[in-house]
């Protein structure tokens, strides 16, 4: 069952979630390389991807992707507790989406030490590595690439010696994929310039690790997911794409439309320039919506930011016709799946319900994603 679960996949992945450049030049070489992809399944060998081709310019609405964690496993359990499978299948999901590109989270943490992924020293454990590796191949299988988001946690940041040890960590991960294509960039940080992570060694990192990286790896682009201060990287360099996460007001969003998305654009770009803009994350927790949302209990633990779904539907629909009209790189919704957790303003971000049915808001993303994807 499994294998033919695999060979399903890969016969009805669509070809749209691909990005332009992956596309086989002839309709003859795609139908040589499925059936060869398939004959190699029937015979009980491993399925290898395609080498795939660095990325070194992003055109306007090229990334179309979700950020990702598995609903079960999320945060730090992602790296400890994931089966393999589970990515599989969750990939085959986000491609179905239309999905060229999702975003996700290395973290470096005491944590992730006593998880036994990290060695005191920073470096990555062998068990690390695979596991992220298991990632990427199942992620590129279905034609999606992986920012990568480095995330230090201020206690790491402030050790005695933490140069030391976040050098060693980027140097084990960048290192071992700087010709890695299925890696689409590295993103250096999430949310650096809010108040609470703006430190001295916050500023002290970004300042040295992103002319650390371009050492390393010349192959990559680099980013920073800002939540919207980009006038604050002006202190520790800007990075080769701007990044900010879009997460205005519902009301705000439903008052000015598309153009309140255009007016962070000229922000952004006053800072960045001609740089590629990307939207890191954007979205709205459903907890409210009365057949899907939260459990009763929980409600009055909900911020007004929550919504009900067909307002995420909403929501979704001006972001989305916000970034076509500003010729952004593309976005990054937050997120394919909801949490079994019990904070109401979290749980409820995902495109995906708990029973694996889609929100309207995912209907709305793959159809915008299928419009991006044509010439």
């Amino acid at each position: 069952m499994k294998h033919i679960f695999v060979l399903t996949t890969l016969l009805l992945a669509p070809l749209a979630a691909l990005p332009a450049a992956d596309h086989r030049s002839t309709t003859a070489a795609r139908m040589i390389y499925r059936t060869i992809s398939v004959l190699t399944l029937l015979a009980g060998a491993a399925f290898a991807a395609p080498e795939a081709e660095l990325v070194r310019e992003l055109k306007p609405l090229s990334v179309r992707g979700v950020n990702y964690f598995p609903r079960e496993t999320p945060w730090s359990g992602m790296w400890t507790k994931t089966p393999p499978e589970v990515f599989e299948k969750d990939m085959v999901l986000a491609a179905s989406l239309g999905c060229n590109t999702i975003r996700t989270f290395l973290q470096f943490a005491s944590h992730a030490e006593q998880a036994g992924l990290l060695k005191p020293d920073g470096s990555l454990t062998a068990a690390y590595h695979e596991k992220f590796e298991q990632l990427l191949a199942a992620a590129w299988r279905q034609g999606i690439r992986v920012v990568v988001c480095f995330e230090f946690n201020q206690q790491w940041l402030e050790a005695p010696d933490a140069t030391d040890r976040w050098r060693r960590a980027l140097g084990n991960v960048v290192g071992k994929h700087c010709d890695d294509g299925r890696v689409l960039m590295w993103d250096l940080m999430n949310e650096p310039e809010d108040d609470a992570k703006w430190t001295e060694a916050t500023r002290a990192y970004l300042k040295a690790a992103l002319p650390f990286l371009n050492q390393l790896d010349r192959n990559h682009l680099t980013t920073v997911g800002l939540t919207w201060r980009a006038d604050r990287l002006k202190e520790v360099g800007l990075p080769d794409v701007m990044q900010y996460h879009e997460y205005a007001g519902k009301d705000v969003f439903f008052k000015e439309g598309p153009p309140r998305v255009l007016v962070t654009f000229g922000h952004q770009r006053k800072i960045g320039g001609a740089r590629p803009l990307l939207i890191g994350e954007f979205g709205m927790s459903t907890a409210r919506d009365e057949e899907h949302g939260a459990a009763s209990e929980l409600r009055d633990k909900m911020s007004a930011a929550t919504g009900t779904e067909a307002e995420q539907a909403r929501l979704y629909e001006i972001v989305l016709a916000g970034a076509g009209q500003g010729r952004a790189a593309g976005t990054l919704a937050w997120c394919l799946h909801d949490y079994p957790i019990r904070n109401p303003n979290e749980s409820h971000f995902g495109l995906v319900r708990a029973d694996g049915s889609l929100k309207p808001a995912a209907i709305a993303l793959r159809e915008t994603f299928s419009r991006w994807s044509k010439p």
